[in-house]
């Protein structure tokens, strides 16, 4: 990972693309490393050192989101390996699809190859998913300046019929009241929301976003929501307020934890208290 310290005078604004390798190698804050900063500054500065490590339900995540977005790809970025992940066969077969630069998945099992093509089933023939992708271009690199930090975001997919970004999330639960939990945990709406800014700042127009949500195990239902402008807005609000942060941070070369040096105070749910005891705020003297 570059020098965090790269990010600050940045002039890169506008749409590019970009293979994966060249964009996460540009120094610049993108989205999954402002969400660490609604915690700390200090686990943001450790996300942008330390990456996310992978996962199975990760990598099948991408492969879904390439059988959606790039079909003619998949072939050429996803292969199936049969039996365990260990001995020489599988390190030869492992050191192929890296020459060829593919991904491995299992053959059979809940995060495989099988379940990514029949978890596609899911959205091919929804109509709402068939008009969104029906024109415009996958995995497109936004760059963007906010104040005196360079920027960069992926956007799954830009119809550009529908002046629309689409991005897919895979789910446990895809209910309205289920995934809307998710949505905030994840914390969507920032993400989403300096997308979306980022975006129309560098064409000058506005651009709705919806979501479509796949369950990640069967029978793989699909459901498409839009994301109101009110959510995104607030959203971006909240990565800017973590911008300006990063940017205090890398000039004071000080990089603060939850607490700071000071106390925290312990949040005890209503719950588990009795109905006539009262929470204490802690002081210093007690």
């Amino acid at each position: 990972m570059a020098d965090i310290n790269l990010i600050l005078g940045g002039t890169r604004n506008g749409i590019a693309d970009l293979p994966w390798s060249e964009y996460r190698e540009f120094p610049a804050l993108n989205p999954s490393t402002i969400v660490h900063g609604l915690k700390s500054m200090k686990h943001l500065r450790y996300a942008w050192e330390h990456g996310r490590p992978d996962s199975d339900a990760m990598l099948w995540g991408r492969a879904v989101h390439c059988l959606l977005f790039e079909p003619i790809e998949f072939p050429n970025r996803y292969r199936a390996w049969s039996g365990r992940r260990a001995g020489n066969d599988y390190k030869a077969f492992v050191a192929d699809a890296w020459e060829d630069g593919a991904e491995i998945l299992t053959e059979s099992g809940r995060y495989s190859l099988a379940a990514a093509l029949e978890a596609a089933q899911g959205f091919v023939s929804d109509p709402l998913v068939k008009r969104l992708i029906a024109a415009g271009k996958p995995e497109v690199t936004v760059f963007a300046t906010e104040g005196n930090v360079q920027c960069r975001g992926r956007l799954d997919w830009i119809s550009t019929v529908e002046d629309c970004i689409v991005d897919l999330k895979t789910a446990r639960n895809i209910t309205a009241k289920e995934f809307g939990r998710d949505f905030y945990k994840f914390h969507y709406d920032l993400k989403l929301g300096l997308y979306r800014r980022w975006l129309a700042k560098v064409t000058r127009k506005p651009w709705r976003v919806e979501v479509i949500v796949l369950e990640n195990s069967e029978p793989y239902d699909c459901v498409v929501m839009p994301i109101p402008d009110a959510v995104l807005d607030r959203g971006a609000a909240k990565g800017l307020e973590i911008i300006a942060k990063v940017d205090e941070c890398i000039n004071a070369q000080y990089w603060p934890g939850v607490a700071d040096g000071d106390y925290v105070a312990l949040d005890t749910p209503v719950w588990e208290m009795d109905d006539d005891e009262e929470t204490v705020e802690f002081t210093e003297d007690q």
